[in-house]
């Protein structure tokens, strides 16, 4: 630590003085200059312009794509309406088949047409589908013509209709 006697003598001793050339100038009041337009290059320009124009194009952009999205989903809420729509009446469609193919109503339908129920009930063996049938052997096939052949919806009714009728007589 230094002294005490040192630090006094730094405190007493005089302030320096000031020249007399040094001296400062009055204060006065200060007036701004009219202030110039800044002259920008035609680059300069170019790239506000640009980037004003990138800026107006991102957002008409993003307004466009939030415009085509709701345009979908309204596309999608009415598709979706007629789905269901539509999925509601073929639910009904199919209770009306199956309530028309029961066979109480079938059986109610050929009585009211004069059919009978037949005495005794034959069921036919299950055939292969995927396996050709053999040929039947049928008596003479060079003396008579081959008969044509007779739709399969003709033969079914034709021979309900004729067991039924043997079948009440």
């Amino acid at each position: 630590m230094a002294p005490a006697a040192t630090t006094a003598a730094r405190r007493a001793a005089p302030a320096p003085q000031t020249r007399p050339g040094s001296r400062r100038p009055p204060l006065r009041i200060h007036q701004a200059e009219p202030r110039r337009t800044a002259r920008r290059s035609p680059s300069h320009r170019f790239y506000i312009i640009v980037s004003v124009a990138m800026v107006v194009g991102s957002l008409l952009f993003v307004v466009v794509g939030d415009t085509l999205v709701a345009q979908g989903q309204v596309r999608m809420t009415a598709l979706g309406t007629k789905i269901s729509a539509e999925e509601a009446k073929q639910k009904a469609m199919q209770t009306e088949v199956a309530q028309l193919a029961a066979p109480n109503r079938i059986v109610a339908q050929g009585m009211a047409l004069g059919l009978t129920a037949p005495a005794q009930v034959v069921y036919l063996p299950q055939v292969p589908l995927d396996k050709p049938l053999a040929t039947p052997q049928t008596g003479n096939t060079a003396a008579a013509p081959a008969p044509a052949p007779a739709p399969a919806a003709a033969p079914a009714k034709s021979s309900t209709a004729s067991n039924a009728k043997g079948a009440a007589q």
